[in-house]
């Protein structure tokens, strides 16, 4: 009762505060992008890859130093390793509530957010024994990450404009779905090699998910094959929507061309 009632009033502030960027009015589509994060090599990387492409202004920013006035920003970017602070947590989430983007990007679904009070309702999301996460898991059980490791993406969703706008994927591989029953098929791959892989992320929010791509992974330490529905996904949130991008552990990830592409492409996509 008491986590209802400080969501309504969340909301509540942040009516009052926040433009709705998606609404029905004319205006023009700003062209800036707001970057919070507290890993900057990776994050220079991609802001250059978004304006060279996009044409976009990105500004980065860490969890210190946040701007008040988000209504101005195309898209807001979270890329926070570490402890997701509550000033940010509030304003992520009145943002999106308003009509902003939220791109969550790799570890911005990890333990360190486990303890946030509104974060992973917010997403949707759940981490099981999220403390033991460095030790070998199976799937479906608790959550684990293992890093240096190859991380294939397989496209779940090939006719969707994120997916599919100037992005190749490559050679075919057998998957089945984590979405049982399903038989296994073949699916466009793309790999990743020396990046991260997230096992066991849970959905929380049933059926409001609509999953991009799905992640493939052999954890090496107990011979666990990981193939789950869980590498990239978008969700409605009040008038806004978030999305979540597996890739991103190292500067390779964003230099990959249909890496980059697709985070542009959760930028420019109009629902």
């Amino acid at each position: 009762m008491f986590r209802i009632l400080a969501y309504c009033l969340l909301a509540l502030a942040s009516s009052l505060a926040s433009l709705n960027l998606h609404g029905s009015d004319s205006t023009a589509l700003s062209n800036e992008v707001l970057i919070v994060h507290d890993e900057l090599p990776q994050m220079e990387v991609l802001a250059n890859i978004l304006h060279e492409k996009g044409g976009f202004e990105v500004t980065l920013v860490e969890q210190s130093a946040l701007p008040e006035d988000w209504s101005v920003y195309r898209a807001v970017i979270g890329y926070i390793h570490r402890v997701l602070e509550v000033p940010a947590e509030k304003a992520i989430i009145s943002y999106t509530g308003n009509g902003g983007r939220y791109i969550a990007l790799h570890h911005s679904i990890s333990s360190k957010k486990a303890t946030n009070e509104f974060y992973f309702d917010f997403l949707g999301m759940h981490l099981d024994s999220p403390r033991s996460a460095k030790n070998p898991v199976t799937p479906g059980a608790g959550y684990g990450w293992r890093e240096g490791v190859t991380l294939t993406l397989v496209n779940l969703n090939p006719s969707h404009y994120i997916t599919s706008h100037k992005v190749n994927w490559g050679e075919e591989i057998a998957y089945t779905s984590s979405d049982q029953p399903r038989n296994e098929a073949l699916y466009p791959s793309i790999s990743l090699h020396e990046s991260e892989a997230y096992m066991n992320h849970k959905f929380t929010d049933g059926r409001e998910k609509t999953v991009l791509f799905g992640f493939k992974f052999f954890d090496e330490r107990n011979g666990q094959l990981f193939m789950q529905d869980r590498a990239g996904w978008l969700k409605k949130y009040g008038k806004g929507e978030v999305l979540y991008f597996m890739p991103g552990h190292s500067v390779t990830d964003f230099e990959n061309d249909n890496i980059s592409q697709m985070i542009l492409n959760a930028i420019t996509w109009q629902p």
